[in-house]
């Protein structure tokens, strides 16, 4: 399978406290959660499994901020970028964006 990645393959909407970890001044979403959802919308929109995904930390729970993980699918590997585009209490809401 050769299909790239729609532009934007995936939007998450983060539920309660669920995805956000709370550390002394700041929130963010921890990289497992981020990992998570890129591997569940690599899933939906490839059809495959990844054999990995790398997210080196957390992505803050902040408009604008962004977060670039390295995914590697059985055809070939590529960075996502998480960009924050809404925070709205304890709820996030991210894009996830092929580069």
């Amino acid at each position: 399978m050769n299909a790239r990645i729609a532009r934007t393959i995936g939007t998450l909407a983060a539920a309660g406290g669920l995805l956000l970890g709370l550390s002394a001044c700041s929130m963010s979403v921890s990289s497992d959660d981020v990992k998570s959802e890129i591997t569940r919308v690599v899933q939906e929109q490839l059809q495959t499994s990844p054999n990995s995904v790398d997210c080196p930390s957390g992505l803050d729970a902040t408009v604008g901020a962004t977060l670039t993980c390295h995914v590697v699918i059985p055809e070939r590997s590529f960075d996502v970028v998480a960009k924050v585009t809404a925070v709205e209490g304890s709820d996030v809401r991210f894009d996830i964006n092929e580069v």
